[in-house]
């Protein structure tokens, strides 16, 4: 009896050490190694580190870290004996400078309330990477680096931003592989510019740089930042060689870099009665119709051009002013690109004008107002005004013409006459010469053109499955689909679709993958198919495509 109380106090103390022993605690991790500070708008990782309970262990409880913008991005778990081991990992970024508190993290296990540290977190604009020797800080440069740069950090609603992001490396063989944009509300976002590539110093130091280039309008006021941009790529390792150069494989280092955060102050505009059309800065306001002199009804092209900077295509179409003897419709508008480097774009209006009453009218001056963001200042463009003559159309014609007194029968006949003569030489009708009509030969030609076209891959098909026995022929209906397919991806600037062609064609050529399964490219349009594509490697990537579909074609 006594070893059995023995036993049970020795499980029992046994069981509340273990409890004892558990523990959580918070931690942080950034890209740059500093351990409590972090640059604003760019994300870092927090851990949650659970060791020593039993059983399975619940997700975590943080405080106040819903305010943060968190996104768990993994968790790892392992049991020993029993005893658990666990990890979850929240991505956070915050967009303001200053101290903040994290924590503490809580979980309930086993009826017991396990409790973590706080971590106390610096919020900077930037960071200065430093080293300490022999007592004196110096600072250093970073061999990668990402840089976002703005025009102005101070604007008005409507106002134009010029954005660059820029990825400085000082080492030539580092392969940029893709960049990440965050999610930017309350900005009008145009279309990137082309990747660009060059050379520049940066505190005497010669980095290689490629950069995009774009311009975004904010569409209201308030402050915004604008979160770190990422970019990932890839350091080739020296030790690519194995087992004495017998075998070669190309091995590589993926890592990710984050830009600093901008802050964008958006101030509304000032107050006022005026119409406001646009902002930014416009030299010229134009208008001309076309043809000058028409008759009641008929319609006239009314243009209007604006020449100048700003968001031309967040420009509404105006509201004219017109005379009440004329009435006008909406036609199109477009943005006219300039063609030289001392031009500025335009954009033109259309509409069509129509006469309601004859006689000489005048289309009066049009307005077109902007905030000016040099002198900040509300600025009027007008056009010039218009004459218009309005001739007597068809029905003002007939109202004109007295009929003499007739006999009825010449009266019906004169009256006749007078409405086909109407017809044929005054309004919108015009007398046209009888046409010939087609020979027969060539109406029966294009009559079995349709036929010959929905025939044609029948016969095609039902050509090749009659021949299909021939290896040769199959192979090269297999390369003649595929180059067509490749040829289609090149036109679209998709390569999404290489993944797909390059496996039917081994599929077709009664090939395994496996040939192509250790190839880099292979990665890449896998990556394509499946991962996030990028649009601006596409031309690349569809023109490896092309080179491999040849090289595939003379080995087999």
């Amino acid at each position: 009896m006594v070893k059995i109380v023995g036993k049970f106090l020795i499980i029992f103390f046994w069981v509340v050490g273990s409890f004892l022993n558990a523990g959580i605690s918070l931690e942080l991790r950034t890209d740059n190694g500093t351990l409590n500070s972090v640059v604003v708008g760019q994300p870092f990782i927090l851990d949650v580190v659970i060791d020593d309970v039993y059983g399975s262990v619940p997700m975590p409880t943080i405080r106040g870290i819903e305010k943060f913008n968190p996104r768990q991005c993994g968790s790892y778990m392992s049991s020993v004996n029993g005893r658990a081991t666990a990890r979850y990992s929240y991505q956070v970024r915050i967009d303001r400078i200053g101290s903040y508190l994290l924590g503490p993290a809580t979980i309930v296990h086993q009826q017991q309330e396990l409790v973590s540290n706080q971590l106390r977190v610096d919020v900077v604009k930037d960071l200065a990477l430093v080293q300490t020797n022999n007592n004196s800080t110096v600072a250093t440069q970073p061999k990668t680096f990402l840089r976002l740069m703005v025009s102005s950090e101070s604007v008005v609603v409507g106002q134009k931003i010029h954005c660059v992001l820029r990825f400085y490396s000082q080492d030539p063989s580092i392969s940029l592989t893709s960049v990440g944009s965050p999610d930017l509300l309350g900005f009008d976002i145009k279309e990137n510019t082309p990747l660009e590539h060059g050379v520049a110093q940066v505190d005497g130091i010669e980095y290689r740089y490629a950069q995009w280039q774009w311009e975004m309008y904010p569409n209201k006021p308030g402050e915004f930042l604008i979160p770190a941009y990422s970019a990932d790529y890839e350091v080739q390792t020296k030790d690519n060689h194995l087992f004495g150069g017998f075998f070669v494989f190309n091995r590589a280092d993926h890592k990710r870099v984050y830009s600093n955060a901008v802050t964008i102050k958006v101030s509304p505009l000032p107050h006022t009665t005026l119409p406001v059309h646009a902002v930014g800065q416009f030299e010229r306001f134009s208008a001309e119709i076309k043809p000058g002199v028409a008759k009641e009804g008929e319609g006239m092209v009314l243009a209007l051009e604006i020449e100048g900077s700003g968001n031309l295509s967040a420009i509404a179409t105006p509201v004219l002013q017109m005379p009440d003897t004329l009435k006008y419709y909406e036609s199109n508008s477009s943005i006219i690109p300039s063609k030289h480097s001392d031009e500025l774009p335009k954009k033109r209006f259309e509409f069509i004008v129509q006469g309601l009453k004859s006689g000489y009218c005048e289309i009066p001056e049009q307005l077109f107002t902007y905030f000016d963001i040099d002198t900040h200042r509300y600025v009027t463009l007008r056009t010039v005004p218009l004459a218009v003559s309005i001739m007597p159309g068809v029905m003002s014609a007939k109202k004109d013409i007295v009929a003499p007194a007739l006999p009825i029968e010449e009266s019906n006949i004169v009256a006749a006459l007078q409405t086909i003569a109407d017809i044929n030489t005054s309004g919108l009708w015009y007398g046209i010469s009888e046409r010939r009509s087609l020979p027969w030969w060539l109406f029966q030609l294009l009559l079995l053109l349709p036929c010959f076209y929905l025939a044609y891959p029948f016969v095609l098909d039902r050509g090749i499955a009659l021949t299909r026995s021939s290896a040769r022929l199959r192979r090269w209906h297999a390369f003649r689909k595929a180059r067509k397919q490749i040829e289609q991806a090149v036109k679209n600037n998709d390569d999404t679709q290489l993944y797909a062609i390059f496996m039917q064609l081994l599929k077709d050529l009664g090939k395994n993958e496996e040939i192509l399964r250790r190839e880099t490219f292979f990665e890449h349009i896998m990556h394509a198919a499946y991962g996030k594509s990028d649009s601006k490697n596409s031309d690349e990537l569809c023109g490896m495509a092309k080179e491999w579909l040849e090289r595939l074609e003379k080995a087999m």
